[in-house]
């Protein structure tokens, strides 16, 4: 019993660097992971914001034609 609990304690130092292997590893793997989600987002909010800047103007444009047509109308009825 005591020579195999020894056993493990001289594994132990093995044992450590290979979880300190993995955590680094997965470390790294969570750092890319999360910076290609940080792009996408940020890549998804820039077309987006495209999107929504072209429907602004859109819409700013019907409503200045209409406020062009309701302006006519007026001239027109005061006539």
């Amino acid at each position: 019993m005591l020579e195999r609990q020894m056993q493990e304690m001289r594994d132990l130092p093995e044992r450590v660097t290979k979880l300190e292997v993995q955590v680094l590893q997965l470390r790294h793997e969570m750092q890319d992971g999360f910076s290609a989600i940080r792009l996408a987002l940020k890549e998804g909010l820039s077309q987006l914001g495209d999107q929504l800047g072209a429907q602004m103007r859109m819409l700013h444009e019907a409503t200045l034609s209409r406020i062009a047509v309701m302006g006519e109308g007026r001239r027109s009825r005061k006539r």
